[in-house]
């Protein structure tokens, strides 16, 4: 999914939310415009920090794990290790939090939905067939952990039958090989 958000999610926030024209003939317009330029921003930022972020633990994962290292480096590695997956969790928590708080009321309110599903089926096609089949079984257990009535119904409204079928299949077929971890955070395979 970083990819399509390099690629596509944010041009398409940027379309959208900093637009004069989606805020209407108001006076507040352009006010709410720029704003929605600072917001993007900072998502934008934050996704570059969390590459950063992420390459930087990558690293350290894989110098810890070398057999030639002496215990004190290993050590001082694995610390990194957790300083960096706090660091990478508190992004992605203010990330997240900002994206919740501003920019999907927004383009609730502000996209068609006829806009907003023509952008989904974007996404799926540029994922392709493996990934979006992956994606689709992680937004089926999110909103089902959810536990909100209202997202499992739009689930069951927006994806076709024959893919809420399959879920299942491609939890164990595609799902658990790509996303193994996830089946040790209580992602269940029911």
């Amino acid at each position: 999914l970083h990819r399509i958000e390099t690629t596509m999610f944010v041009k398409w926030l940027r379309k959208n939310l900093c637009n004069v024209d989606a805020f209407g003939d108001g006076s507040n317009a352009a006010a709410m415009a720029t704003a929605f330029v600072k917001v993007i921003d900072k998502i934008d930022s934050q996704r570059v920090d969390c590459e950063k972020i992420g390459k930087d633990l990558y690293d350290n994962a894989s110098a810890s794990s070398r057999s030639s290292i002496t215990t004190d480096q290993r050590q001082r590695y694995l610390l990194e290790v957790v300083r960096l997956s706090t660091r990478l969790s508190d992004q992605l928590h203010l990330t997240r939090d900002l994206q919740e708080m501003l920019v999907v009321p927004s383009i609730s309110q502000l996209v068609s939905v006829s806009e907003q599903k023509s952008f989904n089926n974007k996404v799926l096609l540029a994922l392709g067939l493996l990934e979006s089949r992956v994606h689709l079984v992680g937004m089926h257990d999110a909103v089902w952990e959810s536990g909100s009535d209202i997202e499992k119904q739009k689930f069951e409204q927006e994806i076709p039958y024959v893919a809420r079928i399959m879920i299942e299949r491609w939890r164990k077929s595609l799902y658990a090989p790509k996303g193994a971890w996830a089946l040790d955070y209580g992602v269940s395979d029911k």
